[in-house]
């Protein structure tokens, strides 16, 4: 069960304190399960990001569909000179709602012109699906017609099956979600998940948070290594939950090992308490447990979240959700 959380600036300040926030390059607002549009304070954080590390590049990535022009247009002002909005527009007027339920394409154009029209960075993020491929070149011209800093495009490979369906709250499913018809990106079979066991003996990880030299705090104050931990942290893999909705799926028993992985991680760390950012970023990652254990997991391929997302071996990386091309 996910708990809903909204982070207050007083939070924020006490986690990036002045000293932390000084030797930081790039702070991204990014939710895996949550968007930060949503947050109260997102503008008060963005100023005092601005004021005590103006060198700092700040990221919001955003479905950009709710608050008003005025809202988007603090925000703006609040962000440091280098910086991005990156709004999640896959698709037109009468697509953008198939993936991204429940938001509205115009709402979104609205909200990116008013940061456009502030002076601010706004970043056209588009993922292909079937539904949407035939817009991509009507979506490039709008984007350069509007004045968005960039259009990136990209696949994705988040499909176990070859469609995905789309379910309401009552249980109805309303539409599948599917592959573009020319990505050479397919969705990973049972019989490549069945083999799990044999590419981790075998895996050498190429962690892209170390090589990035980042770190993942999520809603709950949990520092992390990476986002890919908070992911299989907390999806529901319930298997009562799927066959009540009917759906059948290799990614459940799948999902529930990766998953029982990380809780040993974490137990490990010393438990979710002792991960708690409150207790300063620099106390926890400079502690040899933090330093050393995830290499000492790697070495004896005990670290299948780290097998699925960042080794060679791993089907999901030769499918990685790639981007297609960044104009």
């Amino acid at each position: 069960m996910i708990h809903p959380t909204d982070w207050s600036i007083h939070d924020f300040k006490e986690i990036f304190p002045v000293d932390v926030l000084e030797h930081l390059q790039k702070i991204s607002f990014c939710g895996t399960f949550g968007d930060p549009m949503m947050n109260n304070d997102l503008i008060k954080m963005c100023e005092y990001i601005s004021e005590v590390a103006p060198h700092m590049d700040v990221r919001v990535h955003t479905n950009g569909s709710a608050r008003s022009i005025k809202w988007w247009q603090e925000l703006t002002a609040a962000l440091p000179d280098k910086h991005e909005i990156v709004f999640a527009l896959d698709g037109l007027e009468d697509t953008q709602h198939l993936y991204r339920v429940g938001t509205n394409y115009n709402k979104i154009i609205e909200n990116a012109q008013a940061v456009i029209n502030a002076g601010g960075c706004a970043v056209w993020m588009f993922i292909r699906f079937e539904h949407n491929q035939h817009q991509v070149e009507e979506a490039r011209r709008r984007a350069k017609d509007l004045g968005f800093y960039d259009f990136v495009l990209k696949n994705t490979r988040r499909f176990d099956r070859p469609e995905f369906p789309v379910i309401d709250r009552a249980g109805e499913v309303r539409y599948s979600l599917r592959q573009p018809t020319d990505s050479v990106i397919k969705f990973v079979t049972s019989k490549e998940l069945e083999t799990f066991k044999d590419w981790n003996r075998a895996s050498e990880i190429n962690c892209f948070a170390l090589n990035d030299r980042e770190y993942y705090i999520d809603a709950n104050f949990t520092l992390l290594p990476c986002c890919i931990l908070a992911a299989f942290l907390y999806t529901n893999y319930n298997e009562a939950l799927y066959k009540n909705l009917n759906l059948h799926t290799p990614m459940v028993p799948f999902g529930q090992s990766i998953q029982e992985n990380v809780h040993n991680i974490i137990r490990e760390y010393g438990g979710l308490d002792k991960l708690n950012a409150k207790l300063g970023i620099k106390n926890i990652v400079n502690t040899e447990l933090w330093q050393t254990l995830l290499q000492r997991k790697w070495e004896k391929n005990e670290s299948a979240c780290c097998t699925v997302m960042c080794s060679n071996d791993s089907p999901f990386i030769k499918l990685d959700d790639q981007i297609v091309n960044d104009v």
